[in-house]
C-alpha cells in the first residue's frame, strides 16, 4: 500500500530548496579551494590559519592560539594539531608569550609568507569566477542575506562574525 502524497508546504519547499542550494555551493567551491591550495602543499584549512596570521595587525609578533582557532572558517577544535602540521612544514613557528608564560604564540614564518602570497592571487582569481554570475549588487544583497540567516537580524545590528571583502583579501 503507498504512503499517501504528502503535501510540502511552499515555505518548506523553498527552504529546503535553498538549503540544499547552499550546500552544494559550499561543497563545489570547498573542493576547488583545496584544489587550489594543495598545488603550493596545504590544505584550505591550514591556508586560512596562514591568512590569520599573515593579515594580523602585527604579523612579526604573533597571536596567540585561541586568535588563530577564532580566525577558522569552521570548529577549531583541531587548531593545536592544525599549527603541528604547519610547523613541521616550516610555515609558522611558535614563540614564548611575553605576556603570558602559559601560553605561546604563533606567527608565519617567511617560507609561510610566501605561501599565502602564492596561494591568495588564485583564490583571488577563483572568487572573481565563482560570482561572474552576479553583479556586484547581487553579491552585496546575497552576503547580507546569507548574514541575516546566519546571525539574525538583531533590529539592523551588524552580523556579529562577517567576513568584509573591503577590509580583508579573500580567504
Amino acid at each position: 500500500m503507498r504512503s499517501p502524497a504528502l503535501r510540502e508546504p511552499k515555505a518548506v519547499r523553498v527552504g529546503r530548496e535553498a538549503h540544499v542550494n547552499v550546500l552544494l555551493l559550499a561543497n563545489r567551491n570547498h573542493d576547488a579551494l583545496d584544489e587550489i591550495c594543495h598545488a603550493e602543499g596545504v590544505t584550505h584549512q591550514q591556508y586560512v590559519a596562514l591568512w590569520t596570521l599573515c593579515l594580523t595587525d602585527d604579523p612579526d609578533a604573533g597571536l596567540p592560539m585561541r586568535a588563530v582557532a577564532d580566525g577558522l572558517l569552521n570548529r577549531a577544535s583541531d587548531t593545536t594539531r592544525l599549527v603541528d602540521r604547519l610547523e613541521r612544514a616550516g610555515l609558522v613557528e611558535r614563540l614564548a608569550n611575553p605576556a603570558d608564560r602559559r601560553s605561546v604564540l604563533v606567527r608565519a614564518t617567511a617560507e609561510g609568507h610566501r605561501v599565502f602570497r602564492a596561494v591568495t592571487p588564485r583564490l583571488q582569481d577563483h572568487h572573481r569566477r565563482q560570482w561572474s554570475h552576479l553583479s556586484p549588487d547581487e553579491i552585496d544583497t546575497l552576503n547580507d542575506l546569507l548574514s541575516k540567516a546566519l546571525w539574525g537580524d538583531a533590529a539592523g545590528a551588524e552580523p556579529r562574525r562577517r567576513v568584509d571583502s573591503r577590509t580583508r583579501e579573500d580567504a
